[in-house]
Formats: C-alpha cells, structure tokens, sequence
C-alpha cells in the first residue's frame, strides 16, 4: 500500500508538468492504489482511485486509441470491481460491460494476447450480473468466461474461474 500510494503522489505533479510522459505512469499507479486499498478494505477510496485512473486511461485511449484501449479496457474491469464490492451493481454493469467489449475487440485482433484479459472480464461481468439477480445473463457470460479460459493460448485456468464453476452450479441447483 505504501508503494503504491507513495508511487501516485510522485507520478501525480509530474503528470500535471508533462502528461504526455507520465499520465499512463499516474493511471498505472492509481489502478495499483485502489487495488491495495481494496485489500485493506479502504472501499470509498478505493473506488476513487479506480475512477480517476479509469478516466485518465479514457483520456489517453482517446488520444491515442492503439497504445490506451487494453490500459482503458483493464481499468474499467478494476473500476467494476470496486463499484461491486460497494454495492453499486448497475454502475457495476456498465463498467463490466465496457470492459468485456473492449477486450472483444482486442482480442479479435490479437487473441493470443487478449483473450486471456476477455476472460477475467467476463468473470467480472458474470459477478456483477449475479449480484443484480440476472442469473441467465451470468451464466451465459460465466459459460463464456470458462471456455475461453480452457482455450487460453497458456492453458491456465483464468483468476476466478473456481468461482465462474460455483455460479453455474449454483444456477442449476435453483
């Protein structure tokens, strides 16, 4: 946590000074910040830091859609994440969706790279969909998150997808 609060406080006057060089480091950092303060529990502030990461990375891909999109696309997936554990499940949906769509494109283009990050994102879009009650729509994306874990160029199981075999467990034991 020190690191990466200690890590946005630097980057963040550079970026002021030459954001062209650093803004992708302060976005970076503050995707790392929200995660820590997440770990500790620190939600609000968490969810700050993944918003205001989140709307650097939008800036950027705006810019400059080619280097920014797979930066935009993982921070929105962080940014659902620490809306979910807030109880914002609609806003929740949005960014998850985002994500999952942009990764979509992503992986389209470069699956080998991609679809491993399509994967997580649909996990979170699964969780998301799950807490607002829409269980069909979870599975499907649940069902899709598995497979293309199993298709993974490396193989491995994608974070999460003990969970994504849960939810469909669960789905059909209901």
């Amino acid at each position: 946590m020190a690191a990466a609060l200690e890590a946005t406080d630097l980057y963040r006057p550079l970026a002021a000074t030459r954001p062209e060089a650093f803004a992708p480091h302060l976005a970076a950092s503050l995707n790392n910040l929200a995660n820590a303060l997440s770990e500790l529990g620190r939600r609000d502030e968490a969810l700050a830091a993944a918003r205001e990461a989140t709307d650097l990375y939008r800036e950027l891909a705006a810019a400059r859609p080619e280097a920014f999109r797979p930066d935009l696309a993982m921070s929105l997936n962080n940014l659902a994440a620490r809306m979910s554990e807030l109880g914002r499940r609609e806003e929740a949906r949005a960014a998850a969706e985002e994500a999952a769509d942009l990764y979509r494109v992503l992986a389209a283009v470069r699956p080998e790279a991609f679809t491993p990050n399509l994967a997580v994102s649909l996990n979170t879009l699964s969780y998301v969909l799950w807490g607002l009650g829409r269980r069909a729509e979870a599975l499907v994306a649940a069902v899709e998150a598995q497979a293309l874990s199993r298709r993974s160029v490396s193989g491995k199981m994608t974070r999460g997808s003990k969970g994504v075999v849960a939810r469909i467990r669960d789905f059909f034991n209901k």
